[in-house]
């Protein structure tokens, strides 16, 4: 087998081929990381002094991993995550809020933080869209960094462009509120349109501005748009191919002209009905691959698509096997997922979401032993 590295390794899986091993993701995007108290915990466990966390996803408190855990479980990505135009406000009543006007408060247990205030909720017509203040694309303060990392890393890993967040469907229901949203879709269709136009207009002008600056260090670039549930798409496929696919469409076809880098998408639940649209408009790898969701069998997905778009996760259930499981049970469901998705390439290994705070740290540690045991071609 030839000597290749990190980057190599997943430019190989990324069109299909086999390399020595399944690669790793770590946190390269804000979806296969960890909540910071759980990098605290692998600090300890693995007898390494915690010099505190870098937290880019606050909501979640997902870190961007230290290097020293990365290159401990040999994760072949980086992440080169964009921040915000600026930081979260803090209110007197404790609550924040972002640079969309959302807000947002604290769990009870201040693990996580969750939305509290919509600033689209009230909007009535087109006219209440050109009065909201949108966010600055163009803003400096997204890149602070960026450029120093990048060239630290480049060549070498997998270097992933982060933090577009929820970028058409998902920031929609955010700004609207879920309920203000889904109605819109279906008795207030003029307004849908046009709120989903500036959003995509507004997230095009972000990516190109992004890329101009730093695209030639990266290697993928992901997005996100959260549409499925458990059981289902949280709207009909015809109204994703109405109102969300042709936006996804636009703002796909000008990052990968852009930068000329593969599609990352990350769509939670069970999206198994458009995964055809996707990979019709674009995408070329898919995370988190949520195995306990409905129509998302492993063996199934891999036999349907596999060689049409990368996997990029599902390595291991994070609600109830990763947090609940016996070492044995832990070891299985990596062994068996491995040994499903990994022939002809197309799989990037990654537990199905963030590692969440109450996940005991030996069931961490048994994941990634795991995943070692079984990563060789």
């Amino acid at each position: 087998m030839e000597d290749i590295n990190s980057n190599q390794r997943v430019k190989k899986t990324l069109a299909f081929g086999e390399p020595d091993r399944v690669p790793l993701d770590i946190g390269s995007i804000n979806n296969t990381s960890m909540h910071v108290q759980i990098e605290e915990k692998l600090f300890e466990y693995l007898g390494f002094s915690y010099p505190g966390g870098e937290i880019v996803s606050r909501e979640q408190q997902a870190v961007v991993p230290n290097d020293r855990i990365l290159e401990y479980f040999g994760a072949d990505t980086r992440s080169i995550y964009i921040s915000d135009m600026h930081p979260w406000t803090e209110q007197p009543d404790g609550t924040f809020i972002d640079q969309w006007g959302l807000g947002l408060r604290a769990s009870p247990d201040n693990t996580y933080f969750s939305f509290c205030s919509h600033p689209l909720a009230s909007a009535t017509s087109i006219s209440d869209l050109d009065r909201y203040q949108w966010p600055d694309p163009y803003s400096e303060n997204r890149l602070a960094g960026l450029e120093d990392r990048a060239r630290k890393y480049a060549g070498q890993y997998c270097l992933v462009l982060e933090g577009f967040r929820e970028s058409i469907f998902g920031l929609a229901s955010w700004l609207r509120g879920m309920t203000e949203f889904y109605m819109d879709l279906a008795i207030r269709p003029e307004f849908a349109h046009a709120l989903l136009d500036r959003l995509a207009d507004f997230q095009i002008e972000l990516t190109s501005f992004v890329i101009e600056r730093i695209g030639q260090y990266i290697d993928v670039v992901k997005v996100a748009d959260d549409i499925g549930t458990q059981r289902s798409l949280m709207i009909s496929p015809d109204m994703y191919r109405e109102f969300i696919k042709p936006r996804q469409a636009a703002l796909y076809k000008n990052i990968r002209e852009k930068s000329g880098c593969p599609l990352l998408l990350h769509a939670c639940g069970s999206i198994r009905a458009i995964i055809p649209d996707l990979i019709e408009i674009g995408v070329d790898a898919l995370n988190p691959i949520q195995v306990s969701a409905k129509g998302m069998d492993p063996r199934s997905l891999k036999e349907t698509f596999g060689g049409k778009i990368t996997f990029w996760g599902g390595g291991i259930d994070t609600q109830e096997v990763l947090p609940t499981g016996t070492p044995q049970q832990i070891e299985e469901e990596v062994h068996q997922n491995m040994e499903i998705f990994k022939p002809g390439g197309g799989y990037i290994f990654s537990q199905v979401h963030n590692i969440t705070h109450d996940v005991p740290v030996e069931n961490v540690v048994t994941m990634f032993e795991a995943y070692k045991k079984y990563a060789a071609y």
